[in-house]
């Protein structure tokens, strides 16, 4: 009997160190096909039309968070006004998630709150007021996603695309797998719009603003084609990692990781283990080598992180 209670009690301390509360952090890396968004960064559409952009705004609402085997946090009352002039780095605050499956969002701003005025929010909040506007009218709403620029060969052929509309408001998903490192969760999800223009004639111009039409299609395309997981290797791309190594591997109770860079970034290092527990922490790290002591046998993940964002993740199994 003693041992049944023992039993109970260790399990419930496992589960409550595996869902330990963790900052949450969404980031929407803005992208351009394979390469970073900037103002006027010349692109193509998959009709290999050429176009320039030089506004994308857009709404996501009522995010979800599917964790740890299918249990679900969800954001209420919760927007973000993702703008590609910046970066688009969200504090969600401290919950009880640890790794991360999907999340799911809508693009736009849900019925409830799309035909209220935006005057009574205080400045700052993603419904207030903004310039360049995102509120068509309160009949019509926020415009869900703003998107500008020029296209054709000689970029002369204006572009744009206010989609709005309650409708409109679709519901897309992302399968974003990462896992809390050092009580943090940084989910990193990236939105390329050239796919925002899927199967658009931009080379002789498209100006819709409405419900209607190719803004209608710009809003299916930003539910269906735009948003999609950053992969690891787009991280250590980013970040100038040239190579991440860890040896011997599985190891007798020491191991070397080597991290070589082409980039000035210094890095942190964090070691856990399965069930989450940091076990080792180095700071201010460039390239070299480092010698760690895994006195324990196990598995353990060694996370290279840079600012708050998971850059790369390497497995190491000590005998």
């Amino acid at each position: 009997m003693k041992n049944l209670i023992f039993l109970a009690v260790l399990i419930f301390l496992l589960s409550f160190e595996s869902f330990a509360q963790n900052n949450v952090q969404l980031n929407i890396n803005h992208k351009l096909g394979s390469g970073a968004y900037f103002i006027e960064a010349p692109a193509k559409n998959n009709l290999n039309h050429d176009f320039k952009l030089t506004r994308v705004q857009y709404f996501l609402s009522e995010i979800k968070i599917i964790h740890d085997g299918g249990l679900e946090t969800a954001f209420d009352d919760f927007w973000i006004l993702a703008d590609a002039r910046g970066l688009t780095e969200v504090d969600m605050g401290n919950h009880n998630i640890n790794a991360v499956e999907k999340v799911v969002f809508s693009i736009g701003v849900d019925s409830a709150h799309n035909h209220l005025d935006p005057a009574t929010y205080p400045s700052g909040h993603p419904l207030a007021p903004s310039f360049p506007s995102m509120h068509w009218g309160w009949n019509a709403g926020y415009r869900f996603v703003a998107l500008e620029g020029n296209g054709g060969s000689n970029y002369d052929q204006l572009v744009q695309l206010h989609g709005l509309g309650d409708a409109n408001y679709f519901t897309t998903e992302v399968l974003v797998p990462t896992q809390a490192v050092n009580n943090q969760v940084v989910i990193n999800i990236d939105a390329d719009y050239t796919r925002g223009l899927e199967d658009m004639d931009v080379n002789s111009g498209v100006v819709v603003h409405g419900d209607y039409g190719q803004a209608k299609r710009c809003l299916e395309n930003f539910r269906d084609h735009v948003f999609s997981a950053s992969p690891l290797t787009s991280n250590e791309e980013i970040y100038g990692i040239s190579k991440l190594e860890v040896f011997p591997n599985p190891a007798n109770g020491a191991a070397t990781l080597v991290l070589e860079a082409t980039s000035n970034f210094t890095f942190q290092v964090v070691v856990t283990d399965v069930l989450g527990k940091q076990v080792l922490f180095y700071d201010q790290v460039n390239i070299g080598s480092i010698d760690l002591r895994l006195e324990n046998p196990g598995m353990y993940f060694i996370s290279l992180i840079q600012e708050g964002n998971l850059v790369a993740t390497k497995k190491v199994i000590s005998k």
